[in-house]
């Protein structure tokens, strides 16, 4: 059985070159000012469909594919928005149908984007627990695979890609930030580093809302299951199973908490400076950096996603 492993995302690594994008790192001498360091922009926004997302959905349906060959009927999952697009888009390169449950507020870019790889979609409630039933009743209805967006062993491995490409791109970099929704990049990303590079810090960045560090210690979580922020791709509260022990052995204190209005900002230093139009998650990571007072040599910021409204005004 495959595992979340160092070998398994090597392999992963292997199984998706070519067929998602090795992303480019660029640097702003406006920010890194502002910053008042050098940051790395790794700019994953340019990934296929607009996200990191595709490299763990590629993944994961090519290992389904070898795993169950014919006997796969298609894959379901729930999103947001990105994985959604991604798994849809994967299971289009290998003539798989896709179904995806959806938030009904999800925003209309990323719906049709989905639908424009050909899946079908079912529509839920806003909450987690609305959307995750629905899934399971598709899945049961339709009788697909799941490929879920953050707790998948598949999933993770294949976006340890980012990962392997910072360190090649970046070997002087001293330290990563990443935003964490479910936490299937951010808990690649920490497990990948922490192995081969431990003296790279990784910052796990979440809107304050969140409260992943209580969350890790005392495993206490309110009673809502999604939290109310611009950054419309990480609204789930609760991190996966799979990713919380990765989290505990990795980065249980470098975790930073940032305001809806740092968030704002940086997105709003982003557009003007790099020029780069990514989603308001994007902008979480580097509102992370700013907000941290003894500020690293070499920071790299993923930008995670470039899926906006063309109407969106941060």
């Amino acid at each position: 059985m495959v595992e979340i492993s160092i070998d398994e995302m090597e392999k992963a690594r292997k199984r998706i070159e070519g067929k998602v994008h090795r992303t480019p790192v660029i640097q702003c001498e406006a920010i890194n000012k502002i910053a008042g360091t050098t940051v790395h922009f790794k700019c994953d926004h340019l990934q296929k469909t607009g996200s990191f997302k595709s490299r763990g959905a590629i993944n994961a349906v090519l290992c389904l594919n070898k795993e169950k060959g014919d006997k796969c009927k298609g894959v379901v999952t729930y999103s947001g928005g990105n994985h959604g697009q991604a798994l849809a888009w994967a299971a289009l390169q290998c003539d798989i149908p896709c179904c995806v449950a959806v938030f009904s507020n999800t925003p209309q870019l990323k719906k049709d984007a989905m639908i424009g790889y050909k899946a079908e979609l079912v529509y839920s409630g806003n909450t987690l627990g609305e959307i995750e039933l629905k899934y399971q009743e598709t899945k049961a209805e339709l009788g697909y695979d799941a490929v879920e967006p953050f707790n998948d062993v598949g999933v993770i491995n294949g976006h340890a890609s980012c990962a392997a490409e910072i360190l090649e791109q970046v070997p002087e970099a001293d330290a990563v930030f990443v935003a964490v929704g479910g936490g299937g990049l951010a808990s690649a990303i920490a497990m990948y580093v922490g192995e081969k590079r431990p003296d790279i810090k990784v910052y796990i960045v979440e809107p304050e809302a969140k409260q992943l560090k209580p969350y890790l210690e005392e495993g206490n979580l309110p009673d809502h299951d999604t939290i109310n922020t611009i950054a419309d791709g990480i609204r789930v509260l609760k991190v996966g199973d799979l990713c919380k022990e990765i989290f505990c052995k990795y980065s249980k204190e470098t975790i930073i908490s940032v305001t809806e209005d740092e968030i704002r900002k940086a997105l709003a230093l982003i557009w003007t400076r790099t020029k780069q139009r990514v989603e308001p998650t994007a902008a979480v990571s580097l509102a992370g950096l700013l907000k941290l007072e003894d500020k690293p040599k070499n920071p790299v910021v993923i930008l995670c996603g470039g899926n906006v409204d063309l109407s969106f005004v941060p």
